[in-house]
């Protein structure tokens, strides 16, 4: 696959983050002594932070403002990617890989710019990268190709060589009507829609040992 450019998703395929954001709610009621209901995960997972606040205030009895059980859970968040979230096995070397080709790369995510600096900086990556696009700095999100055509046009590469990676199935699914090559990358949080992701992608990779590229 010829590769002139590369757009990077941050959570689940550079970053093994997810775990954290699967979690989150969890360890909030634990840090509370609240009984963890088995079905947490999954009740909160289509959830905004503000639902979920409400959730917490409706069904458990948490007493604080919704404005400010959203503040504690971002201080969560924050302290992930400040403190723990690791780069997925192999990230470095493929960086490394691209860079001496020449290949041009940035990062496209829907996670906050405050959150992702942070990781960048403490991971020290962020050179490899052009730039960082966010989708609340374009006012959109990944159901929509513009973060991925605004990165393109930066990066000043062909659509049909500038490939996309990412984990998550409705961000390929963009990706691919939008007319990007598309790399897909494993991550747990997505394993229920693998079968979906590979017919999307000219690769799929269970880790970033297996990317193959001109």
């Amino acid at each position: 696959m010829k590769v002139q450019g590369a757009i990077f998703d941050l959570d689940g395929t550079l970053l093994d983050s997810m775990p954290f954001w699967e979690t989150v709610g969890s360890r909030y009621l634990e840090e509370r002594n609240i009984p963890i209901p088995d079905d947490l995960p999954l009740r909160l997972k289509t959830m905004t932070l503000t639902e979920a606040a409400e959730y917490y205030r409706g069904i458990f009895g948490i007493t604080e403002p919704v404005d400010t059980i959203c503040r504690q859970i971002s201080d969560m968040i924050a302290e992930d990617y400040r403190s723990r979230a690791p780069l997925k096995a192999g990230v470095r070397t493929m960086l490394d890989n691209l860079r001496e080709k020449g290949i041009p790369m940035c990062i496209a995510t829907a996670t906050g710019r405050e959150l992702v600096e942070m990781a960048l900086d403490r991971l020290e990556i962020g050179d490899y990268f052009s730039f960082l696009l966010t989708c609340g700095d374009l006012n959109t999100s990944k159901n929509q190709p513009y973060i991925f055509d605004e990165c393109a046009r930066r990066l000043g590469t062909p659509k049909a060589q500038t490939v996309i990676f990412e984990d998550s199935l409705h961000c390929i699914e963009t990706a691919t009507r939008a007319g990007y090559p598309v790399v897909g990358v494993y991550d747990n949080s997505a394993r229920s829609e693998v079968d979906m992701i590979r017919p999307l992608c000219r690769q799929y990779i269970m880790d970033w040992e297996d990317f193959c590229y001109e």
